[in-house]
């Protein structure tokens, strides 16, 4: 039974959830199905043995004791099953939702006729919405759907429709701009990362011209996410990085965690990009907004903190000489990585603490033990296995892994400049390799090939080198 649909969503409820969805099952408004409440019974007792009877046949027994197993009526009952969970999960979501779930609530107000306690309702909600301190395109959303109720309930007694016309219209502009600059960002963001050619935004142009023709004490929100998507789009001009990392400290307090945490990875990622191209100021650049994000909270993602926020946070701290703030983050921030990724994290991260100290024999023995899918974690984890070797002169694995890395990132076409920028690293080390016991003057002309190369990785060890 674990390929049915009903075991999956029964799989991602939590425990507090299990239980509500039992009362759930137990009312007769939603549920009037025997066998679908004792197959919940079924699966909660399952769970107890890590589902090891798990099966169809067990799952009848437990539902139709008496009766020889029938396919079609199981699968009734399944299909009973997931359609109460779905509506189970629907109704959470909107419980979660208290301005949703009283908007709701106005709408059957104003369509049963009740206008008096529609006035009431709509009077407290318009009040505590404004109360919120977000101004994000899901803040105007809803002020759009509230005006919109609003004036439906005064067309109903007031002729030629309601008197919040320009209050509606307002909310829904503000609701497209923001909401059209934050996936026009999106598709900036794509397009940069992969050099595919960017998705069409459709009326993107004329939301960014509105956007960069009002004044940011108009709107401060449309202000910063146009920043944010300036400096996506134009990583070689600084003034949009200058203006994004005002705006965000003025007004980030105006999108929820997840929406700033966005817009500071906008002005994070003009940073890593120059520092990638060489330009060190910006490493500084990229960390204190790091540590600025996180201590403003928006970096987590239910309550934990992503892995590779951790790991970036760790190797700027480094490649700065934070040495001793990044081991004491180390050690500390761990306990804030998801369970299953945290020992491997840290011994990722431990690798790097090593490497950027030039101790170089823990970095292999490190990196022996971790295993990532992320293919940029993959990058950084080869990157500092080719260094190692390099200082420790172990040639004949260095050659092995140069040949390996090369392979890799022939079948990783779509990493953007990050691929052009690690096969310049592997061709200069090969160059690198083969000046070792030359004279001077070869040296200075890598360095200068080096130097004059538009994206390297590790530009700087290999100009040391040189």
């Amino acid at each position: 039974m674990r390929d049915t649909l009903a075991f999956s969503l029964f799989s991602v409820l939590n425990s507090k959830e299990i239980p509500r969805f039992a009362k759930f099952l137990k009312s007769g408004y939603f549920n009037r199905r025997a066998d679908v409440l004792n197959l919940l019974y079924f699966f909660i007792d399952e769970s107890k043995n890590e589902f090891e009877q798990l099966t169809r046949e067990n799952a009848w027994s437990r539902l139709f004791p008496d009766q020889p197993y029938d396919r079609v009526q199981f699968n009734y009952t399944i299909n009973f099953f997931c359609e109460r969970l779905e509506q189970f999960l629907a109704c959470e979501e909107l419980l979660a939702d208290p301005f949703q779930n009283h908007l709701l609530r106005c709408r059957a107000f104003r369509r049963r006729g009740l206008l008096t306690h529609f006035d009431t309702n709509a009077r407290a909600l318009a009040r505590d919405h404004a109360a919120d301190p977000h101004r994000n395109a899901g803040w105007w959303l809803f002020e759009y759907q509230l005006q919109n109720e609003i004036f439906a309930r005064q067309a109903m007694q007031r002729r030629g429709g309601g008197a919040n016309l320009a209050q509606t219209t307002e909310a829904l502009a503000n609701f497209f701009l923001l909401e059209n600059m934050r996936w026009s960002a999106t598709a900036t963001a794509q397009a940069s990362l992969s050099r595919a050619t960017q998705a069409p935004v459709p009326l993107a142009a004329e939301a960014i011209r509105i956007a960069a023709e009002t004044p940011a004490t108009g709107n401060p929100a449309l202000a910063l996410v146009h920043a944010g998507l300036q400096a996506l789009a134009n990583p070689d001009d600084e003034s949009y990085f200058t203006r994004l990392k005002l705006l965000l400290r003025q007004h980030v307090n105006l999108f929820p965690p997840a929406e700033a945490r966005d817009l500071y990875m906008a002005a994070i990622n003009f940073a890593i990009r120059r520092h990638n191209r060489g330009d060190r100021t910006f490493t500084r650049e990229a960390f204190d907004l790091y540590r600025e994000a996180f201590d403003k909270g928006v970096l987590s993602e239910n309550g934990q903190l992503p892995q590779y926020t951790f790991i970036n946070i760790l190797n700027l701290a480094q490649l700065l000489g934070e040495h001793a703030w990044s081991r004491t983050f180390l050690e500390e921030g761990r306990t804030l990585l998801p369970p299953a990724e945290r020992e491997n994290t840290y011994r990722y991260g431990l690798a790097g603490y090593h490497f950027r100290r030039s101790e170089y024999e823990p970095v292999l023995s490190l990196l022996r033990e971790v295993d990532f899918s992320d293919v940029f974690i993959q990058l950084d984890a080869r990157k500092m296995l080719l260094r190692s070797y390099y200082e420790l002169g172990e040639w004949p694995a260095l050659a092995s892994l140069l040949d390996s890395f090369k392979a890799f990132l022939r079948r990783h076409k779509a990493l953007g400049y990050h691929r052009d920028s690690y096969l310049n690293l592997l061709k200069f080390t090969q160059k690198l390799m083969k000046t070792i016991g030359k004279r001077p003057a070869a040296r200075k002309r890598l360095a200068a090939q080096i130097q004059a190369a538009e994206a390297v990785a590790e530009r700087e060890w290999l100009v040391g080198k040189c």
